[in-house]
């Protein structure tokens, strides 16, 4: 027994690593525990519930973007809801004015990861390499968002069209004629091999859980990389990572590219589930939800901002019928999480369990050659 669970463990060490919580045996029953049930979730649960947790799920990819450049690289960007509206218009567009064609959104799907990532390498090379950083980034980026909202809020005018889209202004992105198609759902294939995901189908709920766990555990795959080490240090110390011969911009670009394609892709994701985009995504409120997701969560743990984005999207919902004061008590929720748990909450809980199970553990006898093999020492035979 004890055989094959070091042979499991062994199958996951890619996705292990002290950059995440959870490398145990137990973590790992319980992940897949939980995949099984959130599977199973359309064949016992209602409509309603299978609609809220695509939404859900699509909400942890974009807490999941920030987590990875704000936790594990030290770049706070109030800006990410921009490349999530950024990936969602950019996804409509194309997919409005190539459905007739093409037969399918695959070229769109594309275009909403590719549109926020290049606009990522724009804006990225002016912040980090004019040697901007901390609050300067985070403030460029909630501007850079606002600006965009704010154009966008200015395009009701029948002019403002791309081919057979028109952004419509507060009204959001719709067909530019009645003829025009309208915005579409995912709709994957090749040829005549042609599959849609309705955004309120089952069908859909599943692609939006694969794409999920792929960047979850793609991301605990990064982390725990060499490359991730590299963000770590980035992160810490900067001009020490530098002095070691590393190119801290050209990282801190890699990563910011990487967590705008990321959010695009939820962007992506969210327009397809709705069928629908608005400029409100640009706001004050929209980037900030994102900062309270993960900082509750725990910014340096991939898990905890995934639990604390599906608690706290539950808890706006039960307080959606308070109006404007659901954003009170979540930001108070913020304030009283950061100042009881600066880490986060979940990660404070995950480290407790983590605790809690190592003192049930059996400590093996200690020998020569396991202390050689904790201080990473090469194993020697004792000499008569």
């Amino acid at each position: 027994m004890q055989t094959h669970s070091n042979r499991f463990l062994r199958s996951l060490s890619s996705f292990n690593g002290q950059q995440t919580l959870g490398n145990s045996r137990f973590f790992w029953a319980c992940w897949l525990l939980v995949v099984a049930l959130l599977v199973l979730l359309p064949f016992f649960g209602s409509r309603y519930q299978v609609i809220t947790a695509s939404n859900f799920l699509i909400s942890s990819i974009l807490a999941l973007s920030l987590c990875l450049i704000w936790g594990y690289c030290g770049i706070l960007s109030l800006g990410q809801a921009a490349f999530y509206c950024i990936g969602g218009y950019a996804y409509g567009i194309v997919a409005m004015n190539l459905i007739d064609t093409h037969g399918n959104t695959d070229l769109a799907i594309v275009a909403g990861i590719l549109v926020p990532a290049i606009f990522a390498v724009l804006i990225g090379a002016l912040m980090f390499y004019s040697r901007l950083k901390g609050v300067y980034v985070a403030i460029l980026m909630l501007v850079t968002s606002l600006l965009f909202g704010l154009f966008m809020r200015q395009t009701a005018d029948p002019s403002y069209v791309v081919g057979a889209a028109y952004l419509g202004g507060m009204n959001g992105l719709s067909p530019a004629t009645a003829s025009d198609p309208s915005l579409p759902s995912l709709i994957l294939g090749f040829g005549s091999a042609v599959f849609e995901f309705d955004g309120r189908g089952r069908a859909f709920y599943w692609l939006v859980l694969g794409v999920g766990i792929a960047v979850y555990l793609g991301l605990r795959w990064i982390v725990n990389s060499s490359f991730g080490y590299v963000l770590v240090a980035v992160r810490e110390d900067p001009e020490r990572a530098e002095t070691f011969g590393y190119d801290v911009r050209l990282v801190q670009l890699g990563v910011f590219c990487l967590s705008a394609a990321i959010a695009g892709l939820a962007g992506t994701l969210y327009t397809a589930w709705g069928t629908y985009i608005h400029p409100d995504g640009f706001s004050v409120a929209a980037n900030i939800l994102v900062v309270i997701w993960v900082a509750v969560g725990g910014r340096k743990d991939l898990t905890s901002v995934i639990v604390s984005t599906v608690a706290l999207n539950w808890i706006s919902i039960e307080l959606s019928t308070w109006g404007e004061v659901s954003m009170l008590v979540l930001g108070c929720i913020l304030v009283t999480a950061m100042l009881a748990a600066p880490e986060g909450v979940f990660t404070g809980v995950g480290q407790a369990i983590g605790r809690l199970l190592s003192r049930r553990r059996p400590v093996p006898p200690a020998s020569d050659n396991a202390t050689s093999q904790v201080y990473g020492l090469p194993k020697m035979e004792r000499t008569r």
